[in-house]
């Protein structure tokens, strides 16, 4: 799910540069590269919370589709263990 964590912060903070763009200084430059980021990691974390077997994470489609937040949501709904598992140990277990 490393793809997902990547996509769900790159919507968040591109989202963020938006908003305060936005209600700043409104640079054209700024909207016109941050838009299709944006929409670009939504679409990537649709994808990829509609490819996970709802097993995995129940719930975690339907929130992929809130806009802005919908990967850090997807996330939240992704068990605790399976990205532990992931995670390289530096000390066997006995």
């Amino acid at each position: 799910m490393r793809a997902l964590r990547i996509a769900a912060v790159v919507e968040a903070v591109s989202l963020a540069f938006l908003l305060v763009n936005v209600f700043t200084v409104h640079v054209g430059v700024i909207t016109s590269l941050g838009g299709p980021t944006h929409g670009t990691a939504y679409l990537v974390i649709i994808v990829i919370a509609w490819r996970t077997p709802p097993a995995l994470a129940p719930g975690a489609r339907p929130r992929a589709l809130v806009p802005g937040v919908g990967g850090l949501l997807v996330l939240r709904r992704m068990p605790q263990e399976a990205s532990a598992a992931r995670r390289p140990r530096l000390v066997e277990e006995e």
